[in-house]
């Protein structure tokens, strides 16, 4: 909705929110054929203010003059661009547990199952997360 936004940290902080001009604040689709994949924010089709394809490998920011929902210029230094790296938040309350949850909270993959672990550093894979909590004991033992 138009609590969206979109925004740089180079060269300076700047924050883009929505101009009201149109409703297009987010578009999400996967694993479609005849629409595009991926995740954009403003604009429309080919023309996003910010575009990741579905596999996060490209993008692009075609925002020219500016982005008609946001309002921002082209986000990247060129166009089309390739990620590098992707850091994913999320602003809000926690999601409610389930009612055949415990109350815990589910795991991580990488803690159910070492073998996943191990894949992602055999493919040179960082993991942000270890040593920032202990991986959580089972109850079963």
């Amino acid at each position: 909705d138009s609590r969206c936004f979109l925004f740089t940290v180079f060269p300076k902080l700047r924050v883009y929110t929505a101009t009201g001009y149109n409703q297009h604040f987010m578009y999400l689709n996967q694993n479609q054929q005849t629409m595009p994949n991926g995740l954009g924010m403003g604009g429309q089709h080919g023309y996003f203010g910010l575009w990741l394809d579905s596999d996060f490998g490209r993008g692009h920011s075609r925002a020219r003059p500016k982005c008609t929902t946001y309002g921002s210029p082209q986000l990247s230094g060129e166009e089309d661009f390739t990620l590098d790296s992707m850091e994913v938040w999320a602003v809000g309350k926690p999601p409610e547990p389930e009612e055949d949850e415990d109350g815990g909270g589910k795991r991580s993959i990488l803690d159910v199952d070492p073998e996943a672990q191990a894949m992602m550093e055999m493919a040179g894979k960082t993991l942000h997360s270890q040593g920032l909590r202990e991986p959580e004991e089972d109850q079963e033992q």
